[in-house]
């Protein structure tokens, strides 16, 4: 478990099953479900299976994010493979965005990707409108590396930037 400010970082537990369908699919916000490309809706089954899935994977560490009761977001290293990740984050309801819960979650599970995984390279998509997580990324030493388009999605989720940080531009971006 990790901690900051009045919030806590935990590994998701089939236990939260409850809060987190609720937070995380009954009570999101619109924008959020914009900004990650959800576009389809998911019965409180579909979460339980998933929960059971990933709490077996050992190539993820999937960790809600709450403040007391209220799971605010979440956030997710997965594809675990040799030296590196994919990283992902979603803050659930809008009256938290730009609060620095995302910065402080994210910062915290790249030191631990960096320090206690021992991983080399962390990477993520985006999508070009989502301006705030851009920011966000860059700040903490991603770069673009690729932009891809994917034929199967609708507008305006075809275009994805791929960013990626590795470990020694993160600890530049720190100092």
């Amino acid at each position: 478990m990790f901690e900051f400010n009045n919030f806590q970082m935990k590994i998701i537990q089939p236990k939260d099953l409850d809060p987190y369908y609720y937070f995380g699919f009954c009570d999101i916000s619109e924008e959020t479900r914009y900004f990650t490309g959800t576009t389809e809706h998911f019965t409180k089954e579909q979460i339980e299976s998933y929960i059971l899935n990933i709490s077996e994977d050992t190539t993820r560490y999937d960790f809600l994010i709450s403040e007391g009761d209220e799971i605010v977001g979440e956030a997710v290293l997965s594809d675990i493979n040799g030296n590196n990740c994919h990283f992902r984050i979603a803050i659930f309801n809008k009256k938290n965005f730009s609060s620095g819960i995302g910065f402080s979650a994210t910062k915290i599970l790249l030191d631990f990707a960096f320090s206690e995984l021992d991983l080399e390279v962390v990477e993520l998509e985006v999508f070009p409108f989502n301006e705030r997580g851009i920011a966000l990324y860059s700040k903490l030493g991603f770069n673009l590396v690729d932009q891809v388009i994917d034929d199967e999605a609708k507008e305006p989720y075809r275009e994805i930037l791929i960013m990626r940080l590795n470990k020694e531009n993160y600890v530049r971006s720190l100092n």
